[in-house]
């Protein structure tokens, strides 16, 4: 009986070491980085080693180097395979909130690298493949000072941690790569700056790669958004009211830009120089003219080039309940299939369209179009309408045309003899 409770007490003494020694197998190794050193194979490939170990840290299985903030929380946690970085890693803020999220592979960078700013909030999402950039690559609006004292405020408001609270991330650049080189189209954004904006609204630039990641075809660089309307004098300058991006302060700009042009006497004005509507940007820049006190008159011009006895007034209100709804009227009532002359004009590229006239019936503006066309911009789109500051066109990667869009409607035209364009460098 004695013998056979010895025996029991021997198996189990032996099962408990077995234990013990399995976990200590399983263990997962982990070393500080003072614990380890660089070493050159006979490639020159820097190889990871325990501090007097002849094998490379993690031959057997992987293994890991961490450390701590001086606070106790973790830093950084590194995987290592045969002396390689080979799988995830993590880097944290002192907060416990993650700085840089990736893995690797052999040594190389592999999936999607991650950084994060002071909040929480992505900086930055990059794809690699073997070591090459690969796949996505965007690029975000960092938090600013304000959003980081928003964000604490919150914080405590809601009795969270952090990492616990959603951080909104504005994106502010975004394309592919493919091979290591930039391919295919890419989009720069403007900071939405608080405001509910779709993402198409927020363009700043765009354009494309060819496979060899050289820019290529067009490229566009627009003006800022609108943020408010002002009018400009020739004599006086820019009032100071600013005007509401809408219907309403659009209206109110023209009939002020109306009635403040008649008030400068002649002598003041002797070129007859209109007053201008213009759109400015958050800072209050003025981004470029959208109406000019030298119209006089909306008139609609036909599709044959001649202007039709109508005349309407030069507000916004007439444009919109008037000249616009009869010019759309006149074009439902054209049937260009019995009309040969109709026929002719539509193959020529002509179209109804609702101008802007002097006082001598010469056009000014073109207000409207019943055919698409890139620069003729409604009237009543040209509060919002995306505005293009440079316009250069690619090819392997040296610009042969550029076009600066002047915020006053002038344009300045460079080919590809100019030093300057070729290499894209603005003036």
């Amino acid at each position: 009986m004695m013998k056979n409770h010895c025996n029991d007490l021997s198996k189990l003494t032996l099962l408990v070491c077995f234990c013990f020694l399995f976990s200590l197998s399983c263990t997962e190794k982990k070393l500080g980085p003072d614990d380890v050193e660089y070493r050159k194979d006979d490639n020159g490939t820097q190889i990871l080693y325990q501090i007097g170990a002849s094998e490379p840290f993690g031959f057997e299985e992987e293994a890991f180097i961490v450390k701590k903030h001086p606070n106790g929380n973790l830093q950084y946690s590194i995987s290592f395979l045969h002396g390689l970085k080979d799988g995830p890693f993590t880097f944290w803020q002192k907060n416990e909130l993650p700085l840089i999220t990736g893995s690797y592979k052999q040594g190389k960078r592999d999936g999607i690298f991650t950084a994060y700013g002071k909040i929480g909030e992505i900086v930055y999402e990059k794809t690699y493949k073997m070591g090459e950039l690969d796949g996505n690559f965007s690029l975000y609006y960092p938090a600013s000072n304000h959003d980081l004292f928003r964000y604490k405020d919150e914080l405590k408001e809601k009795k969270l941690e952090p990492g616990e609270l959603k951080v909104k991330n504005n994106l502010r650049l975004q394309t592919q790569f493919k091979d290591g080189n930039p391919n295919g189209t890419y989009f720069a954004y403007l900071h939405p700056g608080g405001k509910n904006l779709a993402l198409k609204d927020l363009i700043k630039e765009e354009g494309s790669f060819n496979e060899e990641g050289l820019l290529s075809n067009e490229q566009f660089r627009y003006f800022p958004r609108t943020s408010g309307l002002g009018v400009v004098l020739p004599v006086l300058g820019r009032f100071d009211e600013i005007f509401e991006p809408n219907e309403l302060g659009f209206s109110k700009a023209i009939d002020q830009a109306s009635d403040e042009i008649a008030k400068i006497p002649t002598y003041r004005n002797p070129k007859n120089l209109p007053a201008y509507v213009y759109t400015l940007d958050d800072k209050g820049n003025e981004i470029v003219p959208i109406w000019s006190t030298h119209i006089k008159k909306f008139a609609i011009r036909n599709m044959d080039g001649y202007l039709l006895p109508d005349r309407f007034e030069p507000k916004y209100e007439y444009f919109t309940r008037k000249a616009k709804p009869s010019a759309i009227k006149l074009v439902k009532a054209l049937d260009l299939s019995g009309d040969p002359n109709l026929a002719y004009y539509e193959k020529k590229g002509m179209a109804v369209e609702v101008v802007g006239i002097d006082a001598e019936n010469v056009i000014i503006d073109i207000l409207w179009s019943s055919r698409d066309r890139a620069e003729v911009i409604s009237l009543d789109e040209r509060i919002n309408a995306r505005r293009t500051r440079i316009r250069r066109s690619w090819s392997e990667g040296f610009s042969n045309e550029a076009d600066w869009l002047l915020h006053n409607g002038s344009q300045l035209s460079l080919r590809a003899q100019d030093e300057l364009a070729r290499f894209g460098i603005d003036r």
